[in-house]
């Protein structure tokens, strides 16, 4: 259930994505890296709270900073590694829309696992101790 929930978070913070992607590429004409990474960052953003209230469901005010911390680490990481994947395959097939998706595709299943076992770690023990997947 609790993948269910990270899809339907990472469905929304993806429109937030693609979306300011799109506008920075085609109206205000960054370059398609740039304009991915600012999507990133808008995207990481509300990702960060919502999957730590909804998808992990995070209860301990105690932790909210050392879960954003970790969430912003995991959040530099993923911006190189899934700018790199878009890199590579702009290498491939010069459409912009098309290739940022196929690359953020590639990165989901990994992005979930990090989140699980490195951000919100106290939160999947908090969830497991009352009554999930008993």
């Amino acid at each position: 259930m609790r993948f269910v929930k990270y899809v339907g978070v990472q469905f929304v913070a993806y429109a937030l994505d693609m979306g300011t992607f799109l506008l920075a590429f085609h109206l205000g004409h960054l370059p398609a890296l740039v304009a991915n990474v600012a999507g990133k960052l808008v995207a990481g953003g509300f990702a960060f709270f919502a999957h730590r209230a909804f998808t992990f469901e995070s209860q301990q005010t105690g932790t909210v900073v050392k879960h954003g911390v970790r969430y912003a680490l995991l959040l530099a990481a993923n911006i190189p590694i899934s700018s790199a994947v878009f890199w590579v395959l702009l290498r491939l097939r010069e459409d912009e829309t098309m290739t940022k998706f196929a690359a953020d595709v590639i990165c989901v299943a990994l992005t979930y696992w990090l989140s699980k076992h490195l951000v919100f770690t106290q939160a999947a023990v908090e969830v497991s101790t009352s009554g999930e997947g008993r």
